[in-house]
């Protein structure tokens, strides 16, 4: 794809640092501008402690990724809750629609959502930055929550599930070491996966718990997604992607 686009483009801007190289490859002059994210999320930072034994699960944004992640959070929260005094999950959710989603997962599992909001479990509408901060570890749905998510710190175990079909075409089509970005950028698996069969409550559960209760493990995983997120570059993406634009409009060849 990249040596197809390569004939009809003239700039690519890249995110991501490990894209420059393989556009280049195709002969493609390409920049590496840095991610937009940074400036995005840096309005969200807040001054809080992360509290003791929070789990912060992000089961994703769509409703197919809630009915397949959900439940395999639920069950390794009840494991949890059941072998570690004081532990706590509070679930972010995207939407009403997806909330209510979560309520029928959890009430079929007679698991009904209690008052007040510090019991042991709990849905929040919004308010996944604040989460991700607050939480002591988390439990995170692949895709761009995981980048956040180490962008705020979080130690994490990152989850997918899809439909068997999709997962194995998708194992034909793509092939790449891990699937979270976060150990993507550091080529490395420095935040364990959880994928697909291997999406299991008592393994997840046993990761979550090693998160909570080792401080040296959690400021391990801390350092790693820090360089990660220096691997970022520095913010302002956007001035620099506008720059190089206006810098190539303006050069010889495009007069």
């Amino acid at each position: 794809r990249i040596a197809e686009m390569a004939k009809y483009l003239d700039l690519m801007l890249c995110i991501f640092p490990f894209e420059q190289p393989l556009y280049e490859k195709s002969g493609l002059r390409t920049i590496f501008v840095g991610h937009p994210m940074l400036d995005s999320l840096a309005a969200h930072r807040i001054e809080a402690p992360r509290e003791d034994r929070l789990a912060g699960l992000f089961p994703g944004s769509r409703r197919k990724e809630v009915t397949k992640l959900f439940p395999v959070m639920l069950d390794a929260a009840v494991s949890l809750q059941r072998r570690l005094p004081g532990f706590r999950a509070e679930v972010a959710a995207a939407s009403e629609e997806l909330a209510a989603c979560m309520s029928e997962h959890m009430a079929a599992k007679n698991l009904k959502q209690r008052e007040p909001v510090n019991a042991w479990l709990s849905i929040r509408v919004g308010g996944a930055y604040e989460l991700m901060q607050r939480a002591s570890a988390g439990l995170v749905c692949s895709g761009t929550a995981t980048l956040e998510a180490a962008y705020f710190g979080l130690p994490m175990a990152i989850l997918y599930k899809v439909a068997w079909l999709t997962w194995a075409v998708g194992k034909r089509l793509v092939k790449v070491p891990h699937l979270g970005m976060p150990n993507l950028l550091a080529q490395r698996e420095i935040v364990r996966e959880f994928l697909q069969d291997a999406a299991q409550p008592e393994p997840i559960a046993d990761e979550l718990w090693r998160l909570l209760t080792n401080a040296e493990a959690r400021e391990a995983v801390q350092l790693e997604l820090g360089k990660v997120i220096a691997m970022l570059g520095a913010s302002g993406a956007a001035a620099r992607a506008a720059k190089a634009v206006l810098e190539h409009l303006h050069s010889p060849g495009m007069r």
